[in-house]
């Protein structure tokens, strides 16, 4: 006996499972593993399952996906008439950027599912659903009823299938049809794989019709007589005097704003000093088109006092890294420029020397939830730059007299620090109320292509051997560069010299064999096991009751992930 959302049994047993486990934490060994994996994430990440609202985001409409979707999507919508569903489009964020709905109850069913425009849907907000399980997996699925840990959707089966994008073969969003749990789901499963299709073959054909469009702005801008490009991801026409200046690397760095600059209907920024000195000036290449960019070069000059976006502003600070997510941080922070941000991360993931590289020498405040704090956050306001670290501490009052504060006329520029896990209403507060750019410091095992050169930059001159950095790689970090500190600071201890190979690093990370690359869920469920026997102090029988599986299921698991 299963848990299908088709039959009265299966969906007995499936709304059985969830709420023993809101109430005890326990799960049965037979619930497929996905979905134990994703309960499992809402409870680590403390997911309110019974907010009645789904939190609102902005989000761009005049994207390439939503140009492609709205006239299959609107088809769809009225081919459903009579079938009690509603079509739901996201981008790849898991933010709805389009809903149709040709019947008005199926527009009350949204309403009260609070489905609209810009709501985010991600699994940190609102669980696992028939869209976030699409974009982390990158396969359809239906989710219905009880399988939502959030009380919100108990009676609405969402059928979710992903957009791929033709040319980069990425996913770029997903489509859901969204029904109440009476509806036949299987049948609006192979409508929302159709629409999809449909979709995609519209980018493909936007997309060569595009290139032609280019080409036209390439050769107006004067190929022959200035050094330009023109770049859009997939295209790309440098001119013969910008190619004898710009570097591969550049050509890639400029070609990731133009791919942002597509996704997010918007330039991330009007001028660029890359690594060298060389000043680029961006502008769209067609007018009223974020799909294509024109860079125009220009002598490497600089502006006294300006703050410029250059990539080299964490190298410049001291901090380590050349991996594709701490590039991808890098840019970030540059883009946002002088505007406020919140960087939000683990613990120990650096959140600190990220906000410093950006603020210089700032004033660095720890939050304090006391008036007192309050006024020597004014006081600071005075200086160029103020560093707010902890505002997790700050209770919902006073975070909104804080934001209040930052909202006020002040010359600083304002960085604050939030760690996640730890995350209470003052963090919807200061998002909704001080409108910071939010910016996510990646973890250590996001970006394990730096540990080698972070290692070695802890090691104060002691070389690591290639299975000491192989053994390096392969730890989960959960304490991230805190932990890869005092594990480094031990290995030297115990190497006692120049050299530290893998037998002087701890006996943990040697025990952790090299363990099969494991899929998005994999990666979570391994992750979620190791948090619980570090709260079990490695007692395995209390692990297993703690993650409501049995024991030879706990063992299996952890031959399987290398945590034996």
């Amino acid at each position: 006996m299963g848990y299908e959302i088709d039959t009265r049994d299966g969906l007995a047993r499936l709304r059985h499972a969830r709420e023993v486990f809101l109430t005890e934490r326990r799960l049965p060994e037979d619930l497929p593993a996905w979905l134990s994996a994703a309960w499992r994430r809402s409870c680590f990440a403390e997911l309110d399952v019974t907010r009645d609202h789904v939190p609102e985001v902005p989000v761009p409409l005049e994207t390439p996906l939503v140009r492609a979707a709205t006239p299959v999507l609107a088809k769809l919508a009225d081919d459903l008439v009579g079938l009690g569903a509603a079509v739901v489009l996201s981008d790849r964020h898991a933010r709805v950027v389009g809903c149709w709905a040709d019947e008005e109850a199926v527009g009350a069913h949204l309403a009260r599912i609070d489905t609209r425009l810009g709501a985010d849907l991600s699994e940190r907000s609102t669980g696992t659903n028939g869209i976030s399980h699409v974009l982390d997996t990158g396969g359809p699925v239906v989710v219905g009823g009880p399988a939502h840990i959030f009380e919100l959707y108990q009676s609405t089966v969402c059928v979710g299938a992903p957009v791929t994008d033709p040319v980069t073969r990425k996913v770029s969003g997903a489509v859901a049809v969204v029904c109440e749990l009476d509806a036949p789901a299987r049948v609006l499963h192979a409508l929302a794989t159709t629409a999809t299709g449909a979709i995609e073959r519209e980018l493909l054909h936007a997309a060569s019709a595009h290139e032609h469009r280019l080409l036209e702005a390439y050769l107006r801008a004067g190929p022959g007589r200035y050094p330009i490009a023109v770049l859009d991801g997939r295209t790309r026409l440098v001119s013969d005097a910008a190619a004898g200046l710009l570097r591969p690397r550049d050509i890639e760095t400029l070609e990731s704003y133009a791919i942002e600059a597509a996704r997010d209907g918007c330039l991330p920024t009007t001028e660029l000093i890359l690594d060298d000195g060389l000043k680029v000036r961006l502008r769209p290449a067609l007018p009223g088109d974020s799909r294509g960019l024109l860079v125009v070069v220009e002598p490497p000059l600089r502006r006294p006092g300006r703050r410029s976006t250059r990539l080299t502003l964490f190298a410049d600070a001291g901090l380590a890294g050349g991996s594709p997510a701490w590039r991808s941080l890098e840019r970030s922070v540059a883009r946002a420029g002088t505007r406020p941000l919140l960087l939000l991360g683990e613990p120990g993931v650096g959140k600190t020397g990220v906000a410093r590289a950006a603020l210089g020498d700032p004033v660095v405040l720890e939050a304090a939830d006391e008036d007192g704090w309050l006024a020597e956050v004014a006081d600071a306001l005075a200086a160029p730059a103020v560093l707010l670290r902890h505002v997790e501490r700050l209770a919902r009052g006073r975070a909104a007299r804080l934001a209040a504060l930052l909202r006020a006329g002040h010359p600083a520029q304002v960085i604050a620090t939030l760690t996640t896990g730890t995350e209470s209403d003052c963090a919807n507060v200061l998002r909704t109320e001080w409108s910071p750019v939010e910016i996510l410091v990646p973890s250590l095992r996001e970006r394990t292509a730096d540990i080698p050169e972070l290692a070695q930059r802890f090691g104060r001159g002691v070389h690591f051997t290639q299975d000491a950095r192989s053994t390096l790689q392969r730890h989960d970090w959960p304490g991230n560069l805190v932990e890869l500190k005092a594990v480094v600071a031990a290995a030297e201890a115990e190497a006692a010299g120049p050299t530290v190979s893998a037998r002087h690093l701890p006996g943990r990370l040697r025990s952790s064999p090299a363990h099969p690359r494991l899929t998005e869920l994999e990666k979570a469920e391994r992750l979620a096991i190791s948090d619980v026997l570090r709260t079990a102090n490695g007692n395995r029988m209390r692990a297993a009751a703690l993650l409501g599986i049995g024991r030879a299921t706990l063992y299996r698991k952890l031959r399987r992930y290398g945590l034996e």
